[in-house]
């Protein structure tokens, strides 16, 4: 019955117009005098046409500017401000409020005023959440993406995850909500150069606050109220960029100076498609799913996708209302199958993989760990939940991106990765044999270190002697392959 009705929504989806946004507010404020209400909007802290002199008046407004250019239909509240209202926190022109209070009538047309009882700026996100009803489904995002962009499975379904973000995993520190999305120039720059085109579509459709700029002010002239105001767009959770110019995807961090700490820190949503193909690139270091693309992608204008915009993005925002947050420490089933995907890559690259897997490279174990983690998290929140098909649909991507990744390789990056590993092993195959135990070990760990006794336990499954393996662990310490922070606790030197 549930899918029954699910499917009815889809076929008569209401838009998420910023006129249902005027009309869910005016219902509130179209009540008696001396009713008590509660409401949300932006708070604009200019005075409304003939505001008496006996208290402080502001105005409350449903919309952005942007989505007051675009609606015929517009509402506004006068805030009375008195000694006896509760005010919680500091306001902006532009915050996102709450208020609570009695509303009565206004000296100045038809708008209506609320004396004040208390006033507090609430989260930016609530404003969607209540707006469960427009969500979309997981076949009609889907859909979007697919009618939008014209490209390979994987593609598609790396820029809805980017799009939904990551949740916060508990046992990583630093990260953020945001994804890196980056795709990688294969044999030629024309695929790259028209999912670019794609991405900045898409991006373009967001609303203003959703886009990570540096400038959040806006002056707006009010034809209505006949008022002009300041109007700082609240900070969404959630941010997007995209690659401005064809210039800037040729650089290592394809982003402004300003932006490189949201980008290091995952602030953002980060999609954005390089001219090159490194293994030590912080895009594809830090990218959860980077992609390598080798087959023509084409995009065109999707009057649906426009016309859903809103919904898409309350759709986003309830998806990280339902998975949050991750615990690495409780996901052993992914932790299995990580070290599964490790075993059966050695298995059949050799050194070259093992080469991709060294400190500030693309597949480096620790990182690509934990990136995995959040991508789990981000096709979690498209999926509704996190379960082993999930997993496994977790590692068949990463394999595709792994056969891409060395396959695409031009063979001088290859030459240039295999000598830099082998001046890492030192050219002993039991030094490296125990580095990778250990790097496996160690990116598993929560707290990216490992004892002594986990080293020497593993090392002894993997077939040494005890006695052999006690030696291996002082070889490796002293030769400066590991160091001991702590002691009984070993790290791994980054080189």
């Amino acid at each position: 019955m549930e899918e029954l009705l699910e499917l009815l929504r889809e076929e008569h989806r209401e838009l998420l117009t910023p006129s249902v946004r005027v009309r869910d507010f005016l219902m509130i404020i179209s009540r008696k005098n001396g009713e008590e209400i509660e409401i949300d909007g932006f708070l604009l802290l200019r005075q409304p046409p003939n505001a008496p002199k006996d208290a402080v008046y502001y105005i409350l407004s449903p919309l952005t500017p942007e989505e007051a250019k675009r609606s015929q239909l517009k509402a506004y509240l006068v805030l009375r401000i008195d000694e006896k209202t509760r005010v919680k926190g500091r306001f902006y022109s532009g915050s996102y409020v709450r208020v609570r209070g009695v509303l009565d009538a206004y000296p100045y047309g038809n708008i209506r005023l609320l004396h004040v009882l208390e006033l507090e700026e609430i989260p930016y996100e609530t404003r969607w959440t209540k707006y469960r009803d427009y969500s979309l489904s997981r076949n009609e995002l889907e859909n979007l993406i697919s009618g939008t962009i014209y490209a390979n499975y994987e593609i598609q379904r790396g820029i809805i995850y980017a799009l939904l973000n990551a949740p916060t995993v508990i046992g990583i520190e630093n990260w953020s909500e945001g994804i890196t999305f980056s795709a990688f120039k294969g044999e030629s720059e024309r695929p790259v150069l028209s999912l670019w085109n794609g991405l900045k579509y898409i991006y373009s459709l967001l609303p203003r606050e959703f886009k990570l700029k540096k400038e959040r002010w806006e002056e707006f002239d009010d034809d209505f109220l006949g008022i002009d105001f300041k109007f700082a767009y609240p900070k969404a959770g959630l941010a997007y960029y995209v690659p401005p110019t064809k210039a800037m995807l040729k650089k290592a961090n394809p982003v402004p100076k300003w932006a490189e700490k949201h980008f290091l820190l995952k602030k953002a949503g980060f999609l954005s498609p390089r001219l090159f193909v490194k293994p030590d690139d912080t895009m594809a270091t830090l990218g959860e799913s980077p992609l390598v693309i080798v087959d023509e992608v084409a995009y065109e204008r999707n009057r649906e996708l426009e016309e859903l915009m809103p919904n898409l993005v309350a759709t986003i925002i309830l998806a990280k209302r339902k998975i949050g947050s991750l615990n690495l420490g409780e996901m052993n089933e992914y932790r299995y199958r990580f070290e599964s995907f490790l075993i059966k890559n050695r298995n059949e690259y050799g050194e070259l993989f093992d080469a991709l897997t060294l400190s500030g490279k693309v597949f480096n174990v620790g990182t690509r760990y934990r990136l995995g983690a959040r991508l789990l998290g981000a096709m979690g929140r498209f999926e509704g939940k996190i379960d082993r098909g999930l997993i496994n649909d977790l590692f068949g991507l990463y394999q595709e991106i792994t056969d891409t990744w060395i396959n695409e390789m031009p063979e001088k990056e290859k030459l240039r990765l295999l000598k830099e590993y082998e001046r890492y092993i030192g050219g002993s195959k039991v030094v490296e044999i125990g580095i990778k135990i250990f790097e496996d070990l160690e990116a598993t760990s929560l707290d990216g270190t490992v004892t002594r006794e986990e080293f020497l336990k593993a090392l002894v499954e993997a077939g040494f002697r005890e006695e052999h393996g006690k030696r291996m662990i002082e070889k490796l310490l002293r030769e400066g392959y590991l160091y001991e922070p702590f002691p009984g606790k070993l790290k791994l030197v980054r080189w």
